[in-house]
């Protein structure tokens, strides 16, 4: 069985405004999300920046532990992970993406507000040919504690979804382990992994506080894991691989193509 894909590239049918606080610097933005023409790639303007541009598969991520961040030459912008996610599940090709700050807004710690918007605007089918992209050979990569990913060719050229078999083992006992196998699909995200929030451990606040990180936290856009009990409430179970795996699309759409082969991957994070 394979997910139903579309070979027609796509933008959004009209533009959206939304606004939120950056979790990590805790300051309002706003972005203004335009639909975009055949071929344009996703592309993000600072709007404080004479609107100098980064468009998405031209630059490589910096690495950074607790968000995805791109920089140009005057611009850095962080936390584009959650927003990335949306528009790759809902194979999103051609969109420009106009900040007015350093950091894509938080709302709930999900991509399910971001889904929500794309939908209530619609999704335009266009007339180009969706380009896609597949490793030549395996691509692997691994760490001495126990963290790698594997990424292997579509099997057949007639192949054009994604196969992933992503988990996860934490240390904290609340955590615990997790794993997602299947093909990807924009049902599977939307009901399945869009909904889960970002999370993080209580003791773990004031170091980040401390290197002026996590100044947007709350418990309305955060999963926060005390010693012995859960701060909030979870939305799944398993809520922490779900959110996991999110991330891993968010970072995966850094590379402004559709990715399709396998991806078998385990406790893998933004700087890995």
């Amino acid at each position: 069985m394979t997910a139903q894909i579309s070979f027609k590239q796509k933008t959004i049918k009209k533009e959206i405004s939304l606004q939120g606080i950056g979790v990590h610097s805790g300051l309002p933005v706003k972005i203004l999300l335009k639909p975009a023409k055949p071929n344009s790639g996703i592309i993000f303007l600072s709007t404080n920046s004479d609107m100098e541009q980064i468009k998405i598969g031209s630059v490589i991520p910096e690495e950074a532990m607790h968000a995805t961040v791109l920089r140009s030459k005057n611009w850095a912008l962080s936390t584009i992970e959650h927003l990335l996610s949306a528009i790759s599940a809902l194979h999103i090709d051609n969109i420009t993406i106009e900040v007015d700050g350093a950091e894509i807004p938080i709302f709930d710690g999900s991509a399910l507000p971001f889904i929500h918007a794309f939908l209530d605007v619609g999704i335009e089918e266009q007339l180009d040919q969706k380009i896609f992209l597949t490793p030549k050979e395996k691509i692997e990569f691994k760490d001495g504690e126990g963290r790698f990913i594997i990424i292997n060719p579509a099997d057949d050229e007639n192949r054009y979804d994604l196969l992933f078999d992503y988990s996860v083992d934490f240390k904290h006992p609340l955590a615990g382990k997790g794993n997602l196998k299947g093909i990807f699909s924009e049902k599977f995200f939307i009901e399945e992994i869009s909904p889960a929030r970002t999370f993080g451990f209580l003791n773990q606040l004031p170091y980040l506080r401390h290197h002026n990180l996590a100044k947007g936290v709350s418990l309305g856009n955060t999963v926060v894991i005390g010693d012995d009990e859960f701060i909030n409430e979870r939305r799944f179970d398993d809520e922490f691989v779900r959110h996991k795996f999110l991330d891993l699309i968010g970072d995966l759409a850094c590379l402004g193509k559709n990715l399709v082969g396998t991806i078998t991957a385990a406790k893998t994070g933004h700087s890995f």
